[in-house]
């Protein structure tokens, strides 16, 4: 298993401010799966919190609160996008450069739970990635972790490990600067 623990921190244009911190916890526990545990910690009262729902694939998910991740490979262009809603919807890309060729994958549903914990609330994703033929399971991964919050007065922040746009771009190259080693690396 390979483990790493991430900061994230939100774009200077934001506006929510009901979360005050966010990190998440990353456990590759298999050459091509990935688990994955975002923390939000702040007034989770004013969090906007979708109700559950059957987790069914779902476009525009990133436009409330969603917890996101980006992978590719070290080497090429490709990369991947999940968009994970508390909701348990979902959805999976590919692109073939920056925002260039976006199409849907085709990979296993991910289980999606949330909880509310020592008043913090919790998303915890299990993806497997095995159908992802542009990400080896054999190396290393570079992520970009965002996270989508709105307000439940509908203001809404970026958070994410960098912000090198002017604007809210979790797409940006720059932004892939977490290496996941392969399972059974250490971090």
């Amino acid at each position: 298993m390979s483990t790493a623990a991430a900061t994230l921190t939100p774009h200077a244009t934001s506006q929510a401010t009901s979360i005050r911190t966010i990190t998440v916890e990353l456990d590759r526990t298999e050459p091509k799966r990935l688990r994955l545990r975002y923390l939000l910690d702040g007034d989770i009262a004013r969090l906007f919190v979708p109700e559950s729902d059957a987790p069914i694939r779902t476009d525009e998910l990133w436009k409330r609160t969603c917890c996101e991740v980006f992978l590719r490979a070290e080497t090429g262009e490709r990369y991947y996008e999940y968009n994970l809603a508390p909701s348990t919807r979902w959805a999976a890309y590919r692109f073939n450069g920056y925002r260039n060729d976006m199409a849907d994958v085709e990979v296993a549903t991910p289980v999606i739970s949330t909880e509310v914990e020592d008043g913090r609330f919790v998303l915890s994703a299990d993806l497997d990635m095995d159908q992802l033929p542009h990400l080896p399971g054999d190396q290393a991964w570079l992520l970009s972790l965002s996270v989508v919050i709105e307000d439940t007065d509908g203001a809404i922040a970026w958070w994410a490990l960098t912000h090198p746009s002017p604007e809210g771009d979790f797409h940006n190259r720059a932004s892939f600067v977490l290496t996941l080693p392969e399972a059974g690396a250490s971090a």
